[in-house]
C-alpha cells in the first residue's frame, strides 16, 4: 500500500504554528485543513490570501466548505433545501469562478504546468445533529441533502480531477435518526469518501476513554461497504483528560496506535491541532510530553514526528509531504 497523507488543521491565523511543526518534525505535512462559510464578501479572502498562502507553503488544501451564512447562527434551518432549489445560485457561481481562477495557477489556462489543486469538503458530518444543513441538525431530509450536493457540484463539474477532489465526509457514528448512507450523493459526484473522529477521553459528562479502532472501525466497514472510493479522515485528535485527570503519557500512546491503525487504514488523514473542546493538540497545545524549552518553544508530543517521521512505533515516511497525482487522487 502506498504511505498515506498527512496533513493538518491548524487555524489559518496560526499558520506559523504549522510552520514550526514542520520544522520541528523534519517533514511536512501534505495537506492543511481549512474552513469557510457561505459568505459572498469573502470571496477575495479565501482565493486572493488563504489558499495561496497555503499553497505557497508546498500544502494542499482541504477546503471545508460549510453552508453557514456570513452570521452562523442565523443561518436558515432549512440551508440544504435553499441550495438545492437554487436560492444560492450567483453565489456558487461567483464561487466557482474564482475557484477555476486560482487552481489554473498564475496563467489563468488549466491544463498547464503552474495548476494548483484542492480537496473540497462540503457540508461535513451530516449525519450528526449539531449542523443546519444536516438532516437531523436543521429543516431538511436526506434527499434534501443529496440534491443540495448535487446542484453545488453541477455547477463545477468542469473542474477536472486532476485538480479538485470532492470530498464527501460522515462523523463516525450517526447522531439522530438518519444513517450516513441515505446522504451519499452518489459515486459520480464524489471524489474521496471520509470520517471524522475523536477520542474525547473523559474530557466531556457523556465520553470515557476510547481506542482508534474503537472510534472508527464501524463507519470504515461501512464506508468500504458503501463505495471503492479512496478513504480519509480530515479529522481525527485525542484528549489526553482520564477519569484520574490529564495523562499526556496515555495520550501519547493514543498517537503511537492511531497513527499503526490509520496508516493501514486510509490514504489521507489528518490531525485536528487546536485546543478546542479540550486538548486535541500535539504541538502548540497547552499541554504535551515535552515541554518548551531553548530548542522548540510549544508544548508537544514526541509520539506523534515518531510516528510522522517513522522513527518510532508509527509507520510515517518522511516522503509522506509530497503529494503526486496518483496520491491526490487517492490511488
Amino acid at each position: 500500500m502506498t504511505p498515506p497523507l498527512h496533513g493538518a488543521y491548524v487555524r489559518p491565523d496560526r499558520t506559523a504554528v504549522l510552520d514550526a511543526m514542520d520544522e520541528w518534525l523534519g517533514a511536512r505535512h501534505s495537506v492543511h485543513v481549512v474552513f469557510v462559510p457561505w459568505d459572498p464578501d469573502g470571496l477575495d479572502h479565501v482565493f486572493d490570501q488563504l489558499l495561496p498562502e497555503i499553497w505557497a507553503a508546498g500544502r494542499v488544501p482541504l477546503l471545508t466548505w460549510e453552508p453557514y451564512t456570513p452570521t452562523p447562527d442565523a443561518t436558515p434551518p432549512d440551508i440544504a433545501t435553499r441550495i438545492a432549489e437554487g436560492a444560492y445560485d450567483d453565489y456558487l457561481d461567483a464561487w466557482a469562478d474564482r475557484l477555476r481562477g486560482w487552481l489554473a495557477g498564475p496563467d489563468g489556462e488549466l491544463g498547464t504546468a503552474d495548476d494548483r489543486r484542492c480537496f473540497l469538503r462540503l457540508g461535513h458530518e451530516m449525519n450528526g445533529d449539531w449542523y443546519p444543513w444536516a438532516p437531523a441538525g436543521g429543516d431538511a431530509t436526506p434527499e434534501g441533502y443529496v440534491a443540495m450536493w448535487r446542484r453545488v457540484h453541477d455547477r463545477m463539474d468542469d473542474l477536472p480531477p486532476e485538480r479538485l477532489q470532492w470530498v464527501w465526509c460522515v462523523n463516525h457514528v450517526d447522531v439522530g435518526p438518519h444513517a450516513a448512507e441515505t446522504c451519499y450523493p452518489g459515486d459520480e459526484f464524489v471524489d474521496w469518501v471520509g470520517v471524522d473522529g475523536f477520542n474525547w477521553g473523559a474530557s466531556q459528562e457523556w465520553s470515557s476513554w476510547t481506542s482508534p479502532s474503537a472510534v472508527f472501525d464501524e463507519m470504515l466497514d461501512r464506508l468500504d461497504a458503501l463505495a471503492e472510493n479512496p478513504v480519509c479522515v480530515p479529522e481525527v485528535a485525542s484528549s489526553s483528560v482520564t477519569a484520574s485527570g490529564h495523562d499526556p503519557s496515555r495520550k501519547a500512546a493514543w498517537i503511537r496506535e492511531a497513527f499503526d491503525y490509520l496508516d493501514d487504514r486510509v490514504a489521507l488523514h489528518c490531525w485536528f491541532n487546536e485546543d478546542k473542546e479540550t486538548d486535541w493538540a500535539v504541538f502548540d497545545g497547552m499541554r504535551g510530553t515535552d515541554s518548551p524549552d531553548g530548542t522548540v518553544p510549544h508544548w508537544r508530543y514526541a509520539a506523534y514526528r515518531d510516528a510522522m517521521t517513522g522513527d518510532g512505533e508509527g509507520t510515517g515516511s518522511p516522503e509522506s509531504g509530497v503529494v503526486t497525482d496518483a496520491t491526490f487522487r487517492g490511488d
